[in-house]
């Protein structure tokens, strides 16, 4: 196996690595565009029972 086809095959393994992540992280859950935040607002959720 020559050094180029090592290198494409490295390169491939990791963006191969880097989608499986984003779509873990996606598929997690913790992450929601749609949800805004404005810079003084406080981090808890807005069904948590406050006073």
């Amino acid at each position: 196996m020559n050094l180029l086809a090592i290198i494409l095959v490295v390169m491939a393994l990791i963006v191969g690595g880097c989608v499986f992540y984003v779509a873990w992280e996606l598929s997690s859950g913790k992450f929601d565009p749609d949800e805004k935040k404005e810079p003084g607002e406080s981090k808890e959720s807005k069904d948590s029972p406050g006073p």
